[in-house]
């Protein structure tokens, strides 16, 4: 076998290795619409709107917004839509 052969068949296992193994974070963009309460000074995610309990003191914005504003997640639904995620680097070449 040829040493170039050799160093890209090295090469290819050790990126598959580091791409089943190394952890990225994947978090919801800052550009996420939420609605946000201001009378609750909370926010939810729109899929978690229908069973929120909030008032009609709402607007719709951004999640960069709400965080600027130090509101907190209405509920356990709305932390899971905006859920951090850490796949490995593999995962987003499916």
């Amino acid at each position: 076998m040829k040493k170039g052969t050799l160093i890209w068949i090295v090469l290819a296992g050790v990126l598959l290795l580091v791409g089943l193994t190394v952890p990225i974070s994947v978090t919801s963009p800052d550009n996420t619409r939420v609605i946000i309460d201001h009378t609750y000074k909370v926010y939810s995610a729109p899929g978690c709107y229908d069973q929120a309990e909030l008032t009609n003191n709402l607007e719709e914005t951004t999640f960069d917004h709400a965080k600027d504003l130090a509101y907190v997640s209405e509920s356990s639904c709305t932390d899971n839509e905006l859920l951090e995620q850490k796949p490995f680097l593999i995962g987003i070449f499916r």
